[in-house]
């Protein structure tokens, strides 16, 4: 019964803490800068032929640098191709 009464009180302050942590919203970027980020990052890592290069998971890393970097992205960097550097 101890136990019991114990796990049921650790349960009640979990919830009670979990409510009372301030929760904030996330932040929804511009249109403007969703539509100059992805362009950049279209210009950045163009798509390529089946088979060539993974350039996709590429693509959207520099896109979420650039949102994250609020659009101020200095112009694309193509990353080397596999082989070349």
């Amino acid at each position: 019964m101890r136990n019991t009464l114990t796990a049921l009180t650790v349960i009640f302050a979990a919830v009670h803490m979990m409510t009372l942590v301030p929760v904030s919203p996330a932040v929804a970027i511009s249109v403007e800068v969703a539509k100059k980020c992805r362009d950049l990052a279209i210009r950045a890592h163009p798509p390529e032929p089946a088979g060539t290069k993974a350039y996709a998971q590429a693509e959207r890393d520099f896109f979420r640098q650039c949102v994250a970097k609020n659009g101020d992205i200095t112009g694309p960097e193509k990353a080397p191709a596999s082989g070349q550097e």
